[in-house]
Formats: C-alpha cells, sequence, structure tokens
C-alpha cells in the first residue's frame, strides 16, 4: 500500500510505501511517523538558500550541525541522489539518542535558492527491514 503526502503550503509531495500518522505540519515542515517497528520518522523541510548555493553544500552544512548536536555521530555513507525533483545527495550517518544507536538517511536538493531535506530515523537494527521504505520516498520526492 502506497500513500501520497503532499504538504498544502511549502509545495513538496512524496510517496510512503508503509502506513504513516501525521505528527506534525509546519509552514514548511512535515513530520511522518511510520507504523513500523523501531517508531521510525520521516522529516521533509523546506528552506531559503542563497540562489547558487549547490546540493552538496547543503549537505556539507547540514553534516557539519549534526555533527555538533548529535552524540557520537558518524558519516557512513556520502553519495549522489536521484530525487524525483532533481539531482540531490543522499548521507547516512549513524548517532546515539537516548541511549539507542540510531540511523539517520538524509537526502538533500538545492535549486533556485531553495532547499529541500528528507531525512529519515529509526533504531540501527531496524534499518535493514526499514531502507527501502526511505528509499523509495526519496525517489517520489517532488517539489
Amino acid at each position: 500500500m502506497s500513500e501520497r503526502y503532499e504538504h498544502p503550503h511549502a509545495g513538496f509531495s512524496l510517496t510512503v510505501t508503509t502506513p504513516f500518522a501525521l505528527v506534525e505540519e509546519g509552514a514548511e515542515r512535515a513530520v511522518l511517523a511510520l507504523e513500523a517497528a523501531g517508531s521510525p520518522t520521516l522529516i521533509v523541510t523546506v528552506e531559503a538558500l542563497p540562489a547558487d548555493m549547490r546540493s552538496g553544500e547543503l549537505a556539507d552544512a547540514g553534516l557539519e550541525a549534526l555533527a555538533r548536536e548529535l552524540t557520537g555521530f558518524h558519516v557512513l555513507d556520502y553519495a549522489p541522489a536521484a530525487l524525483a525533483c532533481g539531482p540531490g545527495v543522499r548521507t547516512l550517518s549513524h548517532h546515539i539518542a537516548e541511549g539507542r544507536a540510531m540511523v539517520l538517511e538524509q537526502w538533500r536538493m538545492a535549486a533556485g535558492g531553495r532547499g529541500l531535506t528528507l531525512s529519515g530515523s529509526c533504531p540501527t537494527l531496524d534499518y535493514p527491514a526499514l531502507g527501502e521504505v526511505l528509499d523509495a520516498a526519496a525517489a517520489s520526492l517532488g517539489l
């Protein structure tokens, strides 16, 4: 079962292949809780950027901020990614939250003065079962 989510104001959309609940919907952000083991979440944010900023620069800035904020933060993978809205960057990282090992997979795209970030987070041991769900959501991400 797939369900399409479209943000009413920020103009982004994505398809989620597992049931989810909308937890928060702000002017340029949405938080979706997936109905799966480990309570994984998807967070999509849109932000204003300098018009000439590239996806890699957006990813680098985001990773630097995460390294300052998250305990035991390590980047495991950094690669180009194809999103429905255009080329971007995918990162996979690991950190500790409330004593639990967590995986954070993110896709970022910068174009025309806007930045789009999709973040999927779940306990590390649940990632093998959720990786395909996160990848499908990222591939469908439109702006």
